[in-house]
């Protein structure tokens, strides 16, 4: 056996190793994941019983700038996930932000549904679509981010 014999991978071998470094890890995900939460639950809290009822209802502009803290949570959250896991930040950082968004809409349906006694409007389904698009693509840019200023440190 010579010495290009003994160091020979097979491609399956390969594939799977790259796998294993591209696979998000579940501890980067809820650390992303914890960050956005930390952030975005109290900022909705505060914005939903704003003086006894939503921001947005008010005649003021003020849910602007609710909205603008929680979409930054999204982006920090994701710079986060780009910087712990740069071979996969992209995947790392919308994971963290699926599983941050399906709590946020849990909690959301669970605070209509049970504490509020109120549906669920289309225009506020319609709301929510958009945002979990947007969580996404702000978490993915945020990665990107992140991933970028990792690569300089190095």
């Amino acid at each position: 056996m010579n010495e290009h014999e003994s160091s020979y991978e097979w491609p399956s071998q390969v594939g799977l190793a790259h796998r294993r470094l591209s696979a998000p890890r579940w501890p980067d995900v809820v650390v992303s994941a914890f960050l956005v939460l930390a952030v975005a639950v109290p900022t909705l809290a505060v914005e939903e019983d704003w003086h006894g009822h939503p921001m947005i209802d008010e005649p003021t502009h003020l849910w602007v700038l609710a909205a603008c803290l929680v979409a930054a949570a999204f982006v920090i959250g994701g710079v986060v996930a780009g910087h712990r896991r740069p071979s996969a930040a992209a995947i790392v950082a919308t994971t963290a932000a699926c599983v941050a968004v399906a709590v946020l809409l849990a909690c959301d349906v669970l605070r209509r549904l049970v504490l509020v006694h109120d549906g669920l409007p289309i225009p506020v389904v319609r709301l929510w679509c958009l945002g979990v698009v947007t969580a996404l693509v702000l978490s993915a840019a945020g990665s990107m981010l992140g991933r970028r200023l990792t690569a300089r440190q190095h």
